[in-house]
């Protein structure tokens, strides 16, 4: 199932893009944690956060599903003991990722493969960086992301 998932995941970011979601759809579909408004709401998260290179999407999927199965409800609302115990996958799944990637900055990690700083959101620099390999690097980020999701969520 884990190596189903982690293909998954893979294949959807190298053809479609957009790490967060595509973490997010592997697991749903995984999981059976299906769900069109939170895939739809994650697309602003890839590329490190709206494409600013922030906190890695492929991360941010990954905690979404974690909330998924963990989190607060709205009608637990009132109850923060919930709430406080949803951080503690979230928080395993951060330290995995810093681990396995030494960061979880996006800037970071694409400097650390490019030996340079390329800003996507400009022309040059994304076809740059797309000819140095950027969608192979970052679907095996995303692969490993929901991995350590998924077995995260097998605990």
């Amino acid at each position: 199932m884990l190596d189903a998932l982690e293909k998954r995941a893979y294949d959807c970011e190298f053809t479609y893009h957009g790490c967060s979601q595509c973490v997010l759809l592997a697991l749903q579909e995984v999981f059976d944690l299906k769900d069109e408004a939170i895939f739809k709401a994650s697309s602003g998260l890839g590329g490190g956060v709206g494409r600013m290179q922030s906190v890695c999407g492929a991360l941010l999927g990954g905690a979404l599903v974690l909330g998924m199965k963990y989190g607060r409800s709205i009608n637990e609302l009132e109850n923060t003991e919930v709430l406080f115990r949803s951080f503690k996958p979230v928080e395993k799944l951060y330290r995995r990722f810093e681990k396995e990637f030494g960061t979880v900055m996006c800037r970071q990690i694409r400097e650390q493969w490019l030996d340079e700083y390329l800003d996507t959101k400009i022309l040059e620099q994304y076809e740059k960086s797309v000819a140095m390999g950027i969608y192979k690097r970052c679907s095996k980020i995303t692969s490993k992301t929901a991995r350590m999701t998924g077995e995260l969520l097998l605990e």
